[in-house]
């Protein structure tokens, strides 16, 4: 014996299921130099050159940055820097391994990758090399 009316359910209130995109508001970026790590490798030696130093921003923000493929990218000026290491929900750090492709008193932007510069968020610092 079943107790199923076999009527279907009813319908709930009308859901938006599109997830929210938007990056959190930057609220602080400090800029230091570095000497990056070198991935250990157990099979074979990397042929791509070990920098001598790299630029890291540590940039904070009001809110967590949301999860989805295009991962967040620092612009500095016209160079994105897409290395990004979370420390914390509210804390990145996103390491420039090129410096020298980093121009002093460039505006800084944070968006998704392969987002267009118009829909980016602007910084109000700009990049000062680090002593």
């Amino acid at each position: 014996m079943t107790s199923d009316s076999g009527s279907l359910e009813p319908p709930g209130p009308p859901r938006d299921w599109r997830p929210e995109w938007q990056l959190p508001r930057v609220v602080a970026v400090e800029t230091q130099r570095v000497t990056p790590e070198s991935p250990r490798r157990r099979n074979f030696e990397s042929a791509l050159p070990r920098p001598e130093y790299a630029i890291e921003f540590l940039v904070e923000t009001d809110a967590p940055v949301p999860v989805r493929a295009p991962g967040p990218v620092l612009h500095v000026g016209a160079t994105p820097v897409t290395e990004v290491r979370e420390d914390d929900p509210t804390h990145y750090r996103f390491l420039a391994l090129q410096p020298d492709a980093l121009e002093p008193g460039a505006p800084l932007r944070l968006g998704w990758s392969e987002q267009p510069p118009a829909e980016q968020q602007d910084i109000e610092s700009r990049y000062e090399t680090p002593a």
